[in-house]
């Protein structure tokens, strides 16, 4: 790894350029994964596997409603990236502006929407009885703060652009501290707080977040990292606008397809029972720890790439994202031996040891997808690298054919009961599904890598 020049990265490497950026989002994303931790921890070790099954199910929708806000997120981040590698700070601080004019728009759509949405979205994933209701409840409730939510997802997602990776481990900080206190203190009963079961679960989740949002706009009120926010800028200018659209509307499409079809592999799980759908949530939560990690390198590959092709390096940004990817797949595969070794202990913290049927099912789904993290490194850190370029057009392509020609017909094939057609392997089925669909696409995301396009896209 030769020197190469910094652009606003402490440092002259390339790797050290990537450790730099990374670091503080792994913690910010380990701060995040532990808001989930948390819910899926309480509702497990105090609440009844409807709960469970409902807290996994609300996860599901909310990063569906969370996804929407690639809409302008991404657009954000590269052309922040670029505007500051072309050294036009002030250009860069307006399509700030513009990004979270616009998430303010969308999170109040998303709100609207979502909160009549809700009980049909239950039904429609095969959720039924009391798992159904309390989904319905604690998306509900978390819905009110999304237009903070989507304030908190677009800031810092400029910030990003702009080299800040520290300003959204900060706020994460305090969002889990408020989170955790309050969850906690809201399900229990303590002091003040009253004893609200499982919707005070949800709504120290929605404080939580909501504070974070109200913190991300004051500090771009004040000015942050060369970025700021003065009210007037948010109203929308349709040349700023469009470009930031035309980058993000293909990454909102490729984030919305795959969720969309998350919620379909999901309701095929659901038709496996209320048991299946709770060892699949706890599953997701223990993989959650490889993605909180990779997307730290996602994110300086995206960053990186965006500066180096703004600033005319496409050598070095090419570096970087070689780096970041590299790095990636190394901690991902470390990771999965960890994954694989300690599945059971991971469900017995989870579940403390009440819900052995949970864990029975749960196990060896885990270790199948120990095998799929050199695959998932790989899907996002490069798809990161080309978002940051404003490549957002081929992630969309391979997230539509992984689900459509892999996961999804394999899940029909592989969990559907013997007497319905199906082979009947149940919910190890699924996750073999899914460990397929990973490893076609990371196939595809690195040949759209290597063939190097990318770098001659215009934003």
């Amino acid at each position: 790894m030769d020197d190469a020049p910094s652009i606003l990265v402490p440092g002259s490497s390339i790797v050290r350029q990537v450790l730099w950026l990374a670091t503080p989002v792994l913690i910010e994303q380990s701060l995040l994964y532990l808001v989930g931790l948390s819910d899926t921890l309480l509702t497990g070790r105090n609440l009844s596997e409807d709960h469970l099954a409902a807290v996994t199910v609300a996860s599901y929708l909310l990063w569906f409603l969370s996804s929407i806000m690639t809409i302008v997120s991404v657009g954000g981040t590269a052309l922040v990236a670029r505007l500051i590698g072309q050294g036009q700070p002030a250009e860069a601080g307006q399509i700030c502006q513009q990004a979270v004019g616009l998430a303010l728009i969308v999170g109040t759509v998303t709100l609207v929407a979502g909160w009549v949405a809700a009980p049909s979205l239950m039904t429609a994933l095969n959720l039924q009885g009391l798992a159904a209701t309390s989904a319905a409840l604690f998306m509900r409730i978390v819905l009110t703060v999304t237009p903070l939510l989507a304030c908190t997802t677009v800031g810092v997602a400029c910030l990003r652009g702009a080299g800040d990776t520290q300003t959204g481990m900060w706020v994460m900080i305090l969002v889990n501290t408020i989170n955790v206190c309050l969850s906690w203190s809201l399900l229990h009963g303590f002091g003040p707080c009253p004893t609200l079961g499982f919707a005070g679960v949800a709504l120290g989740t929605a404080i939580g977040e909501g504070v974070g949002g109200f913190v991300v706009l004051g500090l771009l009120a004040r000015g942050r990292s060369g970025l700021r926010l003065q009210w007037a800028g948010l109203i929308p200018a349709w040349s700023q606008t469009r470009r930031i659209l035309r980058i993000s509307v293909p990454a909102a499409g490729e984030s919305l397809t795959n969720i969309g079809c998350q919620l379909w592999f999901l309701s095929l799980i659901n038709r496996l029972g209320a048991t299946a759908t709770a060892a699949h949530g706890v599953a997701i939560r223990c993989e959650a720890i490889a993605f909180l990690t990779v997307t730290a390198f996602a994110v300086a590959a995206s960053t990186l790439t965006g500066q180096y092709l703004g600033a005319g390096r496409p050598d070095l940004a090419s570096r970087a994202v070689r780096t970041a990817w590299t790095l990636g797949v190394l901690v991902l595969s470390a990771l999965g031996f960890v994954i694989y070794g300690l599945a059971g202990p991971m469900f017995l913290l989870f579940t403390g040891g009440q819900k052995p049927e949970v864990a029975a099912l749960g196990v060896p789904v885990l270790q199948v997808v120990a095998f799929a993290m050199p695959a998932l490194a790989t899907i996002n850190v490069l798809n990161g690298a080309l978002r940051g370029a404003g490549d957002t057009r081929w992630p969309w392509l391979f997230v539509v054919l992984g689900y459509v020609a892999v996961r999804l017909p394999l899940t029909y094939l592989l969990a559907t009961p013997e007497n319905q057609g199906g082979l009947g392997w149940g919910l190890y089925g699924a996750w073999v599904a899914m460990l397929a669909d990973l490893c076609v696409r990371a196939g595809l995301v690195a040949a759209r890598f290597l063939q190097g396009g990318w770098r001659l896209t215009r934003v």
